[in-house]
């Protein structure tokens, strides 16, 4: 398809999008609050050997590690998984020189995600990297189509959802819910921003109640924050939920990574704190729990027994 191709002349095969799993995973989302894996990319890059190898890589050169770290989550509590596909769009492919076809790479991960047998599964996306400057420039376009791309790469893989994440400002995150929502066809489209301590977007300072209500008004289903401190986190999700018309999400990070003498990346995970915070985050009224970058399945464990308190006892 051209890259030039625009949206009103788009016309997805959606045969074999998962429709009952994404009808399902709404229900559930009104029920009850629903626990997140934690990340694939922080996770693969740990290791000395490993931190330059681009997290998409894995998919196909290394299924079975991707495989297994799904499963570690999914035995954790986790009852979304995600797919390591945060940095797998055409333009981030070919940024890191990564061969296979987009669609390839993404199918793969989704068929290692389904291997650790999720109760929800849904597709990851993150920011392709396009600059533009006009909504009608070819850079736009460009933009739009790689997410609408990947969008239906994922969604003809099976997921149940797609989720756009750690966007930093609303400039970025534009063209990624207009082509995500052009393949989307109706199935649940998410979205979640990075923000400062004072629950402002890192990029352009918006603040997170006005990056919500632009992201509803533009299609997202669920709405959140990733990648931020615990302490931001505090800070929004009451926020959140009084702006918000739509599920709330929150799954923050491990803080700042060290190198250690072996060239390994460090983060100093503190699961206890994640634990203690979620009864907070649950008590006002977030919907998706989880952990971002640093965290491992030892949070996603810590986050699990927070859920299981708050559903039992409240």
């Amino acid at each position: 398809m051209s890259k030039t191709t625009h949206a009103a002349t788009y016309l997805p095969d959606t045969t074999y999008y998962n429709r009952t799993g994404a009808a399902e995973f709404m229900a559930r989302l009104e029920r009850e609050p629903l626990l997140m894996q934690g990340p694939m990319g922080s996770v693969l890059v740990a290791s000395a050997d490993a931190r330059e190898v681009p997290a998409a890589f894995w998919n196909l050169a290394e299924p079975q590690t991707v495989v297994r770290i799904h499963r570690l989550y999914e035995a954790a509590g986790a009852q979304i998984l995600l797919t390591n596909t945060f940095q797998a769009s055409q333009p981030a492919l070919e940024r890191d020189e990564i061969m296979p076809p987009m669609a390839e790479v993404n199918r793969a991960a989704v068929d290692n995600a389904r291997a650790a047998h999720p109760q929800v599964l849904v597709g990851s996306m993150g920011p392709c990297g396009i600059d533009w400057t006009l909504s009608d420039s070819p850079e736009f376009r460009a933009a739009r189509d790689a997410y609408r791309a990947q969008a239906h790469a994922l969604l003809a893989a099976g997921v149940d959802a797609l989720l756009l994440e750690t966007f930093t400002s609303i400039r970025d995150f534009e063209p990624a819910i207009k082509g995500a929502c052009d393949a989307a066809d109706g199935m649940p489209v998410l979205a979640s921003f990075a923000i400062d301590e004072d629950a402002n977007l890192l990029g352009d300072g918006l603040t997170i109640e006005g990056a919500l209500l632009y992201a509803e008004k533009h299609g997202a289903q669920a709405v959140g924050v990733n990648c931020c401190s615990l302490e931001a986190a505090a800070v929004a999700v009451p926020r959140m939920v009084r702006a918000a018309r739509t599920p709330v999400m929150v799954r923050p990070n491990a803080g700042a990574p060290v190198k250690a003498e072996d060239g390994s990346l460090v983060w100093h995970e503190c699961p206890e704190r994640f634990e203690d915070a979620c009864a907070a985050w649950l008590r006002a009224g977030a919907r998706i729990v989880g952990g971002c970058c640093g965290t491992t399945a030892r949070t996603t464990s810590a986050l699990a027994d927070a859920l299981v308190a708050y559903t039992s006892y409240g």
